[in-house]
C-alpha cells in the first residue's frame, strides 16, 4: 500500500518541493484543479444530449447496413456457441451440483468445503462460456469497432458473473444449508441484489465509457455515463449504510447500555463513501481508489477474526465443556484458526495491494518509462518483505505459544503448597521458560532479518554486538553465572515448582516460580525469598520419591520390649486401614528397642511416606501410640533422678 500511495503522492510532492510552493499555494492549486474539473463535468453534461442523439442516428444507420446485419448475425452465433457449450457442460455437471446441495453439512468447515466445490463447478462453467466467446470472436471477421465492443461486453459479463459467484459462495441464495455468512433468509435476496447492483454499476462505469469514447468518438456522453454510474453507486452505498449499518448500530447501543457508546459505524461508512466520491469528482481517481481500497481492507480485517474462528467454534466450545482429565492428550482446537488468521490477514492485504497496483498501472508505467526510482516506492516494497517476515515469525510464535498454553491449561494450576507436586511439575517448570526463550529468540531473529530486508547492513551491527557483549560480559559476570547455573539446574532436574528445597545459602522453602536468573522460595513461615541460581550451591530436595520419619518413645525399664514392639506394629497396621492417612504411607510404622539409659528404655519408631505427608502421618502416629500404651497400662518413663532427659521426636531422613 505504501508503494501504491507513493506512486500517486510522490510526483506531487516533488513538484511542490521543486517549485518551493508553500502550503497556501498548494491549497490554491488543488482548489483550482477541483474548480476546473467541475466546469469540465458541466460541459460534459451540456454536450451529452447532442452526442446521444448523434449516437442514436449512427447506431440506427449502422444496423440497417450490410455490416450491421453481419454484426448482429455474428453476435447471435456468439450467443449460440457460448451458451450452447455452457449448457452442454451443465448437462453433465448438474447432477454433481444437486448432490452437493443435498449433502448434509454438519460443521462450518464442511459447509465451506461443499461451497468451494459448488463454486468450482460454476466457475468452470464460466470458463467454458468465456473461452467459447473469445475463441469464436477471434475466428470471425468483424466490422470495424464491433470486435472491440464484443470483447469489452464479454469482459463486463465475466466480471459481473464473478461477483455473482462470490455472492453465491457467501450467501448461497438457492442453498441455505451452504450459507457461510450468518444472514437471515429474508435479507439474503436484498443483500445479493444490492451487491450485484453495485458491482454492475462499477463494472459499467469502468468499461463502457472507454468503449464509447474509442469506438463512437463521444467523449461527452462517455463522461456523463461515468458520472451517472459513480453517482448511482454512491447513492446506493449511502442507502446501504443507512439501511443496514444504522439499525445494527442502534441494536449494539442498546446492548452496551451503561457503557461508553461506540462511534457509529453507519456515519463513518457514509463519510468514507462521500470522501471517495468527492475525490473522484475532483479528478483524483487514483487517490479515490486507494482510499476505498484501504477502507475495504480495514473493514475485512475487523471481521476476519470472528469469520476464521467461526469454522472451529464447535470444537472450541466442546473442549471448553470437557473436564481437565478429558483434555489431556487432545490437540488445541484453537491452534489451527490461530495460524490461519494471520495468513488470511496477509492475503487480504496482498489482494488490496493488487487492486491498488491495477488502479495505478498508468502512474507506475510512466515512472518506469522515465527510468525513475522512487525512494518511497522502494521503501514500500521493502516494508512488504518485512511484513512477510513478520508473518513467518508470528506463525512460529502462535504455534509455540498456543501449544505451550494449551498444555499448561490441560495440566491445570499446581498449588506449590499442596504437598505432593505430581508428575507434571517438571512441565509446569520448564514450559513457561521455554515460551519466554522462544519469544526472545524470535524477536532477535526478526529484528535482524527486518533490518536486512530494509537494506540496513547487519554485519557491522553483529560485530559491534560482539564487542559490546564482551564488555558487558566482564561487567555482568554474576548475571551470566546465574543464568548458566540455572540452565544446568533445570536441565538436571534438581527441583521443580511445588517442591521443598534447602540451599547451601541457608535458605529453604517451597519453589513457587522460576525465572531466567532467580528462583522464588516460600518459607514455611511465610516470607518469600528470591535466590539467584549462582547463590544456591548445594541443594537438598525433600520432595522427591519418599521420606522416612524416625522418632523415639521413652518407656520404663520394667516394660516387656517384645510386647511394646508388637504394640507399635499393630498401631502401624491400624494406620494403614485409615482412609485418609493410609494411602500416604509407603512402609508402615515399626519399632524396636533402640537403647537403654539409666532408668529408661528408648524405643525407636520409623515409617516411610510420600514427600510432604510425613507430618500428618507422624501426628496420627503420636495420637494412636498414646492411646494404645494407655490401654495396655504402659506409662511413659519418669525422668526424675534418671539422668538426662532424652530428646523426644526425631528427624526426617532420605
Amino acid at each position: 500500500m505504501l508503494a501504491a500511495a507513493g506512486a500517486v503522492l510522490l510526483p506531487g510532492l516533488a513538484r511542490a518541493q521543486a517549485g518551493g510552493a508553500a502550503m497556501p499555494d498548494m491549497t490554491m492549486d488543488l482548489l483550482a484543479q477541483a474548480r476546473a474539473r467541475l466546469w469540465t463535468i458541466i460541459e460534459h453534461l451540456v454536450a451529452a444530449p447532442a452526442e446521444w442523439q448523434r449516437l442514436g442516428g449512427q447506431v440506427s444507420a449502422g444496423m440497417m447496413s450490410g455490416e450491421g446485419v453481419r454484426a448482429v448475425a455474428y453476435l447471435l452465433i456468439l450467443l449460440v456457441v457460448g451458451g450452447g457449450l455452457e449448457w452442454l457442460y451443465w448437462t453433465y455437471a448438474i447432477p454433481a451440483r444437486r448432490a452437493l446441495e443435498a449433502t448434509p453439512a454438519g460443521s462450518p468447515r464442511r459447509v465451506l468445503l461443499l461451497g468451494l466445490r459448488r463454486l468450482w463447478l460454476k466457475f468452470f462453467g464460466l470458463v467454458v462460456f468465456t473461452v467459447a466467446i473469445l475463441g469464436t470472436t477471434a475466428a470471425l471477421t468483424w466490422p470495424p469497432g464491433v470486435e472491440d465492443t464484443v470483447v469489452t461486453v464479454t469482459l463486463m459479463l465475466v466480471a459481473i458473473r464473478l461477483v455473482w459467484l462470490a455472492i453465491d459462495l457467501l450467501l448461497a441464495p438457492g442453498a441455505p444449508a451452504l450459507r457461510l455468512v450468518p444472514v437471515e433468509s429474508q435479507a439474503v435476496l436484498p443483500a445479493a441484489v444490492a451487491t450485484l447492483a453495485v458491482a454492475g454499476l462499477l463494472v459499467t462505469g469502468h468499461f463502457l465509457p472507454g468503449l464509447i469514447e474509442r469506438t463512437l468518438q463521444a467523449p461527452h456522453f462517455a463522461a456523463t455515463l461515468s458520472l451517472f454510474c459513480a453517482t448511482a453507486t454512491m447513492l446506493l452505498l449511502l442507502g446501504l449504510c443507512l439501511g443496514i449499518l444504522a439499525p445494527a448500530d442502534r441494536v449494539r447501543s442498546r446492548l452496551r447500555a451503561g457503557r461508553l457508546p461506540r462511534f457509529p459505524r453507519a456515519f463513518f461508512a457514509a463519510c468514507l463513501v462521500l470522501l471517495v466520491y468527492l475525490l473522484w469528482l475532483v479528478g483524483s481517481g487514483d487517490a479515490a481508489v486507494i482510499v476505498a481500497d484501504i477502507a475495504v481492507i480495514l473493514a475485512l480485517q475487523t471481521m476476519l477474526h470472528d469469520a476464521v474462528f467461526s469454522f472451529w467454534r464447535e470444537e472450541i466450545a466442546a473442549e471448553a465443556l470437557m473436564d481437565a482429565d478429558d483434555r489431556v492428550g487432545r490437540p488445541d482446537p484453537a491452534l489451527v484458526p490461530s495460524l490461519v488468521l494471520p495468513v488470511a490477514r496477509l492475503v487480504v492485504v496482498l489482494l488490496g495491494l493488487g487492486v491498488a497496483a491495477l488502479a495505478l498501472a498508468s502512474p507506475l508505467a510512466d515512472m518506469a518509462m522515465r527510468g525513475e526510482r522512487s525512494p518511497l516506492l522502494d521503501f514500500g516494497l521493502n516494508v512488504l518483505g518485512v511484513v512477510a517476515l513478520g508473518l513467518l515469525a508470528d506463525l512460529a510464535w502462535i504455534a509455540t505459544k498456543s501449544t505451550i498454553d494449551h498444555r499448561l491449561a490441560q495440566i491445570g494450576p499446581i498449588d506449590p503448597h499442596a504437598g505432593e507436586v505430581g508428575p507434571n511439575a517438571r512441565l509446569v517448570t520448564l514450559l513457561p521458560l521455554l515460551r519466554t526463550t522462544a519469544a526472545v529468540v524470535l524477536i532477535i531473529v526478526f529484528a535482524f532479518s527486518a533490518m536486512w530486508a530494509l537494506g540496513i547492513e547487519v554485519t557491522p551491527l553483529l560485530a559491534s554486538a560482539g564487542v559490546v557483549g564482551i564488555a558487558l560480559g566482564f561487567g555482568t559476570q554474576t548475571l551470566v553465572r546465574d543464568i548458566i547455573t540455572g540452565i544446568f539446574y533445570l536441565a538436571e532436574d534438581v527441583f521443580r515448582i511445588g517442591e521443598y528445597i534447602e540451599s547451601g545459602a541457608a535458605t529453604k522453602g517451597t519453589v513457587e516460580r522460576i525465572t531466567l536468573r532467580t528462583v522464588a522460595l516460600r518459607h514455611h513461615n511465610g516470607p518469600l525469598h528470591f535466590v539467584p541460581f549462582g547463590d544456591l550451591g548445594t541443594v537438598r530436595n525433600t520432595s522427591r520419591d519418599w521420606v522416612i520419619i524416625k522418632f523415639n518413645i521413652p518407656l520404663p525399664l520394667d516394660v516387656d520390649s517384645e510386647k511394646v514392639r508388637k504394640l507399635i506394629k499393630k498401631v502401624g497396621e491400624t494406620m494403614l486401614l485409615d482412609p485418609e492417612i493410609g494411602p500416604m504411607i509407603r512402609e508402615p510404622l515399626k519399632g524396636k528397642l533402640y537403647r537403654i539409659d539409666p532408668g529408661v528404655k528408648i524405643f525407636r519408631c520409623k515409617f516411610e511416606t510420600a514427600p510432604g505427608k510425613q507430618f500428618d502421618v507422624r501426628a496420627l502416629a503420636y495420637k494412636q501410640l498414646e492411646s494404645a500404651l494407655r490401654a495396655a497400662g504402659i506409662p511413659f518413663a519418669d525422668f526424675q533422678g534418671a539422668g538426662p532427659t532424652p530428646v523426644l521426636g526425631g528427624e526426617d531422613q532420605r
